[in-house]
């Protein structure tokens, strides 16, 4: 049995979300490493698990990888509403701290987040940055 649909009452008023988007970059001078365990010489080591998944939801508990003595002087955070509109992009730094912890070494998010991986690789890493997230 059909129906008819009533298109009268549509709303078409799309807003973006208010907590917003967020890339985690690199700097240039961070030495990158991916591996199960901690590298030596590396500035930053991402687990292999990280990189697993193009996107998935990380929380507090879950182990990102490891950093040197620098810690968190490697992460910068812009802070944007669209990931491919240059001119859309607000870039508004955040402190690193407010989303990571590199307590002892271990590297991980302060929250639980929405993670969306740009790359795997830490070349790619280098370039592009590692990720855009989102607090859930």
């Amino acid at each position: 049995m059909l129906s008819l649909v009533n298109n009268s009452n549509t709303n078409l008023n799309i807003r973006p979300e208010h907590h917003g988007l967020y890339k985690l970059s690199l700097t240039r001078n961070a030495d990158i490493a991916v591996a199960s365990k901690p590298v030596f010489g590396a500035s930053i080591t991402f687990h292999t698990d990280l990189l697993t998944y193009d996107s998935f939801i990380v929380k507090p508990d879950n182990l990102l990888g490891w950093v040197d003595l620098g810690g968190l002087v490697y992460f910068t955070i812009c802070s944007g509403q669209h990931p491919l509109g240059v001119d859309n992009v607000n870039t508004t730094t955040t402190l690193p701290s407010q989303f990571i912890s590199a307590e002892n070494g271990m590297l991980r998010f302060t929250s639980t987040l929405r993670i969306y991986l740009l790359a795997k690789t830490p070349r790619d890493i280098q370039e592009h940055g590692l990720c855009y997230f989102t607090p859930v």
